[in-house]
């Protein structure tokens, strides 16, 4: 499978090349670093619309469409994620390869994407002040779009509770209520504060040359003074306490139920593909049994699943339940929580469940956006496994593997959006 290699840029600015001439273009996206913090976190999320607008060569979204159009309709954007306690800024292009257009419109995709990010449109010394009020319009809507979205805004309430005081709770596009306090000068200010001090990751998928990119990159950077201080992934491991009860009552139709729970394991533990191959059988997929006992059989809820966060050893189930049934729905989870920790499960479910894993990840090859992830998800980690290896770990996984990942997984909060009058 598609492997990444990795090469120096300059300190703390690194190039990972995903070299696969089955690819027909060339994926590429450059990742600004950022500590997640509540203070600065609506000014990156604001900062990622604003440069996606104009570059200094393309001072309007008109022009820079324009431009995009006419290599080979090339796909542009700039957006933000977060991994842990690190905020990204993260600009992408993706356009047809080379050799089948026999043109140079890869190198100017690139650095396409580069300039979205390192050379912005200024106008006497801030940001477009035009530009600058419509993309605070949208940020506003996205913020507020979230709570329409009530399956997202449970999973993000339960994180929020879980994990108050720690960076895991910050919400990475931001708050509605900061918005009207950044002007075009603030948020250039902010820009120029970030923009040679923060680790800089750039990922390319396709067929490429690595020594042709190197030579770009250095040339590239070699106009910036660049001072970047290294950041590290910073893991929870706080330890459930009482278990904390949260309900929000909105307009709905649907109850949501959002269970968290933490396990101790994050992506650099030995025991996580274990973790990984349990959370499948508990709740991961068709196969599981959330879907297949408390869905299908029990009919107690419209969905039922549970995901893993990597980096902060969490695991999150989400249901979408008719108000009554919110103890039965909650008791049947944790009943299920038990069989999977103590071993309860057939050797089918598990090597139904390690298939489904391996196969998943066979399918990350299919989209760079998602292989990019995967790789870019350990590139602040000492280990740094391919895909070949990921799917070898998870079939080495044993019956006790996971019985052993399960016994610290514990219940932290339980967050239920109820209906305006309580039903329960």
């Amino acid at each position: 499978m598609s492997n990444a290699v990795k090469y120096a840029v300059s300190d703390n600015i690194n190039l990972y090349i995903i070299d696969d001439k089955r690819y027909k273009t060339v994926y590429s996206c450059v990742y600004l670093h950022r500590k997640l913090v509540r203070s600065e976190v609506t000014y990156n999320s604001l900062l990622s619309k604003v440069l996606k607008t104009a570059t200094a060569d393309y001072p309007s979204l008109n022009e820079l469409n324009v431009y995009a159009e006419n290599l080979y309709g090339c796909i542009f954007d700039v957006g933000v994620s977060k991994r842990a306690n690190i905020q990204s800024i993260v600009s992408s292009t993706n356009v047809v390869s080379d050799r089948f257009t026999g043109e140079n419109t890869q190198a100017q995709a690139i650095g396409l994407m580069l300039d979205l990010l390192f050379k912005p449109y200024v106008s006497d010394g801030a940001f477009c002040e035009e530009y600058v009020l419509s993309q605070k319009k949208n940020l506003y809507d996205d913020i507020e779009g979230l709570i329409n979205d009530k399956r997202s805004y449970a999973s993000v309430r339960c994180i929020e509770e879980m994990c108050k005081g720690e960076p895991n709770a910050i919400v990475e596009i931001g708050y509605a209520e900061d918005i009207d306090k950044i002007s075009a000068k603030d948020l250039y200010e902010h820009y120029k504060s970030i923009i040679t001090s923060s680790p800089i990751d750039i990922f390319v998928v396709g067929d490429v040359c690595a020594d042709t990119l190197l030579a770009m990159l250095k040339d590239y950077f070699s106009d910036f003074n660049f001072s970047i201080s290294p950041l590290t992934i910073e893991c929870s491991t706080k330890a459930p306490g009482e278990v904390k009860l949260v309900e929000d009552n909105l307009d709905v139709n649907q109850g949501k139920l959002a269970m968290g729970f933490r396990s101790g394991i994050n992506v650099d533990s030995p025991l996580y593909y274990a973790l990984l191959t349990g959370n499948s059988i508990f709740g991961s997929g068709a196969h599981s049994k959330l879907f297949n006992n408390v869905r299908e059989k029990m009919s107690l809820c419209y969905y039922a699943y549970s995901r893993l966060d990597k980096y902060n050893s969490l695991m999150l189930v989400g249901s979408g339940i008719e108000f009554v049934n919110f103890e039965k729905t909650k008791n049947a989870v944790m009943a299920e929580l038990e069989n999977v920790r103590d071993g309860s499960f057939t050797d089918d479910e598990l090597n139904i469940a390690k298939e489904y894993i391996i196969s998943s990840y066979k399918s990350y090859e299919d989209s760079p956006g998602i292989l990019v992830d995967y790789y870019l998800g350990f590139s602040f980690s000492d280990k740094f496994p391919s895909l070949d290896e990921a799917c070898e770990l998870v079939a080495k996984v044993t019956r006790e593997d996971v019985l052993k990942a399960f016994e610290n997984v514990k219940l932290d909060t339980v967050y239920f959006l109820n209906g305006k009058e309580a039903h329960k």
